[in-house]
């Protein structure tokens, strides 16, 4: 809850820019997001991909405030890093996915006029 009893509102909109250290406070803060969301914030990834160092980052400090213990983080990072990889894996499969579309698109109309062209050689 935010000051006076309101609460903070979650920042929803997975369209806008995120800073890595964003998108890592928006990953633990709301660990039951969508992959789909999540892929879509990391397209909108402001500059580097810092995911993990921002991740160890955020759990150092909480070591130090005494809030959690070094197994824990352990646990916690190794969690953390596999959720990384599939949304990064995710994100890729769309992007080629993307591609195949954009080709095929582009390709479709050349290829059936070829085809037709060859059906109609080969029956002369």
């Amino acid at each position: 809850m935010g000051l006076f009893g309101r609460k903070k509102k979650k920042k929803e909109d997975s369209n806008s820019e995120w800073t890595s250290f964003e998108f890592v406070q928006h990953l633990i803060k709301y660990p039951d997001t969508s992959d789909d969301a999540f892929v879509m914030m990391y397209e909108n990834l402001l500059g580097e991909d810092n995911l993990e160092k921002d991740m160890d980052d955020y759990w150092k400090h909480r070591v130090t405030e005494s809030f959690i213990s070094q197994e824990e983080i352990k646990k916690i990072k190794k969690a953390y890093n596999q959720r990384f990889k599939k949304i990064r894996k995710l994100a890729q499969k769309k992007i080629e996915t993307d591609d195949i579309v954009k080709w095929a698109v582009t390709n479709t109309d050349d290829d059936r006029t070829t085809n037709e062209q060859s059906s109609k050689e080969n029956k002369f």
